[in-house]
């Protein structure tokens, strides 16, 4: 059966250094299945073809991790690599909590790329970048996270952008107002994004959400 290889992003240019990037690794004869969203990525997932899954967090209908959890249940067996813009340290250690084979920066150079690519494909890696968000995961001082904090870092990894943004002005005390204010929403927004935020972290005050979740922020 012919080899495939799933690349999933919404920006064209990006698609076409993905594109370089696997025919470097499996060869130019090797099957190509495009997406641009979370939708056509799922319809295309079930292919039984697909030797590698490159999926953008940021696409249409992703939702930051939700769309990677949603993928991971679909086909089990799919090797998935995240390739993302986002680079924090709390979203790189929340994908791989999710199961997926690698993840890889936007920012990381073609040649650097591909062998991400190649030795999680051909030697079955679990890629990370070498530096999670400028911490060294292989400091002697460097503290494992407790089954529960990688839990609600899975959970920070599923709010949107604003979501985030709300929550940070949460943590760092200020009401309601001032958060509308310094995103230029409406309070009423705010509210709304409070109801959610505290929904997708599983908490049920903004006081746990602060003391559960604002040290995983830094």
């Amino acid at each position: 059966m012919e080899m495939s290889v799933l690349i999933a992003d919404d920006h064209p240019l990006f698609r076409e250094a993905l594109k370089d990037v696997v025919r470097e690794v499996f060869g130019a004869d090797i099957r190509l299945i495009e997406c641009t969203s979370l939708a056509e990525a799922s319809a295309a997932i079930h292919d039984d073809s697909l030797e590698l899954a490159l999926l953008d967090l940021n696409m249409p209908g992703m939702q930051g991790l939700n769309g990677v959890a949603s993928l991971r249940r679909a086909a089990p067996i799919v090797p998935l690599v995240v390739v993302s813009a986002d680079e924090r340290s709390e979203v790189v250690q929340a994908a791989l909590a999710l199961g997926v084979c690698g993840f890889i920066p936007k920012s990381t150079p073609r040649q650097q790329m591909a062998e991400a690519v190649r030795r999680i494909s051909a030697d079955g890696e679990i890629y990370q970048p070498s530096s999670l968000a400028g911490h060294d995961t292989n400091s002697p001082t460097a503290i494992p996270l407790t089954a529960e904090q990688q839990a609600m870092l899975t959970r920070l990894a599923s709010l949107t952008r604003q979501e985030r943004c709300v929550l940070e002005g949460i943590v760092a005390g200020k009401p309601n107002k001032i958060v509308a204010h310094e995103l230029n929403i409406a309070e009423s927004t705010v509210k709304a994004h409070v109801s959610a935020i505290l929904r997708k972290l599983e908490v049920s005050s903004r006081t746990q959400a602060v003391i559960k979740a604002g040290p995983l922020l830094e």
